[in-house]
């Protein structure tokens, strides 16, 4: 699973670290940053799909739905010869709650801030995991 792309595929991962980071540092007080908090789990696992997808294709995909970046990611996946899909789900998930978090109304609540949190660990173990040498740029 060779890089074909190591430096655009560092600054993905500079994105998605800064974005988990900064996550992890606001996660203590979910009650003052419940909105960034849930922006930047999400912005690290897309950050972090982007750094797979260019680090094995060469190329940056530009979605108008940021959904399809899952799709991507399982066809890589099959590409690959990677069974376990586990992660993606949690990418989907994250996704899924964008536009909750950004634009409307409702208020994205503790337990969902938390899943939220959650789900972009998993996902961050899950790529490293499957995905590790595309990612370390060898």
């Amino acid at each position: 699973m060779k890089n074909v792309s190591p430096i655009a595929t560092q600054q993905y991962i500079e994105k998605a670290d800064h974005f988990f980071h900064g996550m992890e540092l606001l996660s203590g007080d979910i009650t003052a940053y419940r909105t960034s908090i849930g922006l930047l789990a999400i912005h690290s696992a897309i950050s972090l799909s982007d750094a797979i997808t260019v680090g094995l294709t060469g190329k940056k995909e530009r979605y108008q739905e940021h959904a399809q970046a899952a799709k991507t990611l399982t066809s890589l996946c099959g590409s690959h010869k990677i069974s376990n899909k586990q992660g993606i789900e949690h990418l989907r998930w994250l996704l899924a709650q964008k536009n909750t978090v950004a634009y409307k109304e409702r208020r994205f609540d503790d337990a969902s801030v938390r899943l939220a949190v959650d789900k972009a660990g998993k996902f961050y173990a899950w790529a490293y995991y499957y995905f590790e040498e595309a990612l370390r740029g060898i």
